[in-house]
C-alpha cells in the first residue's frame, strides 16, 4: 500500500453549511490537510477543480444547481490525478451503482459517524477505494435486485403495460389503450415490481431502457 499522503489538496463542494464546516475542521485540523477550496455549488466546485487540481474532491451528490456526479462526467478526465469521495442523505443503491460506474473511489452515507468519514478520507488518499457498509450493502442489493430481473419471465400483456408506463402514460391513457380498466392496469404494475424486485417507478424505467422496451430519452 502506497504511504498516506500527509500534506494533501482537498476541494470540499458541499452545500448544507454546518455539514460543510464539520468537514472542513475535520480536514485541516483533524486529518492535516489543506483546504484548497470550498464550494456550495456544481458551477463553484467546476471552477475550483479545474484551477486547484486537487488530490480528493469531497462532493454531496445532490447540490443546488445540479447532481454532484455531473461534475466527475464534466472535468473528470482533466483531472486524472484527482481521487472522489460521495457523500449522500438519499440511501438509493442505483446512486451507488452509478457512483461505481462512474469510477468514484469513495462513497459515505451521511448517516454515517465522523469517524467513519475520517476513514474514508484516508483510505482514498492511501489508494485504496472506500465505500461505508451502509454503501456497500446497497450496492449488494441493487446488484443482486438486477441479477433477478434479468432472470424474469414477463407475460406479453405484462410487456405492454411495462411498455406504456415506461414511455410515459399514465394508468388511466393506458389502460383506455390496450382496453382494460386502469384497477386492472394497476394491478398489472403491482405484479411487475413484485416480479422484477423493483418497486421504484424509475428503477421499472431503466429496466425497460436496459432490456429494449422502450428506447433512452
Amino acid at each position: 500500500m502506497p504511504p498516506e499522503k500527509k500534506s494533501a489538496r482537498i476541494v470540499l463542494i458541499e452545500d448544507h453549511t454546518m455539514v460543510r464546516q464539520l468537514f472542513a475542521h475535520l480536514i485541516r485540523e483533524d486529518l492535516g490537510h489543506t483546504l484548497a477550496a470550498d464550494c456550495t455549488t456544481v458551477a463553484e466546485g467546476t471552477a475550483a477543480l479545474l484551477k486547484e487540481k486537487p488530490d480528493l474532491a469531497i462532493v454531496d451528490w445532490m447540490l443546488p444547481d445540479g447532481r454532484g456526479f455531473d461534475l466527475v462526467r464534466q472535468v473528470g478526465p482533466k483531472l486524472p490525478r484527482t481521487r472522489w469521495l460521495f457523500m449522500s442523505s438519499n440511501e438509493q443503491g442505483h446512486l451507488v451503482r452509478e457512483a461505481v460506474s462512474l469510477g468514484v473511489q469513495g462513497f459515505v452515507m451521511k448517516r454515517s459517524d465522523l469517524a467513519t468519514m475520517r476513514d474514508a478520507v484516508r483510505r482514498v488518499l492511501n489508494g485504496e477505494t472506500y465505500y461505508c457498509p451502509a454503501s456497500a450493502r446497497l450496492l449488494v442489493d441493487r446488484m443482486v435486485g438486477e441479477g433477478h430481473a434479468m432472470g424474469v419471465s414477463l407475460t406479453p400483456r405484462e410487456r405492454e403495460v411495462l411498455r406504456g408506463f415506461a414511455g410515459g402514460e399514465n394508468p388511466k391513457v393506458l389502460a383506455d389503450r390496450l382496453g382494460v380498466s386502469a384497477k386492472t392496469v394497476q394491478n398489472h404494475l403491482s405484479i411487475l415490481r413484485d416480479k422484477l424486485g423493483l418497486q421504484e417507478p424509475a428503477a421499472l424505467v431503466h429496466y425497460a431502457i436496459r432490456h429494449g422496451y422502450i428506447e433512452a430519452p
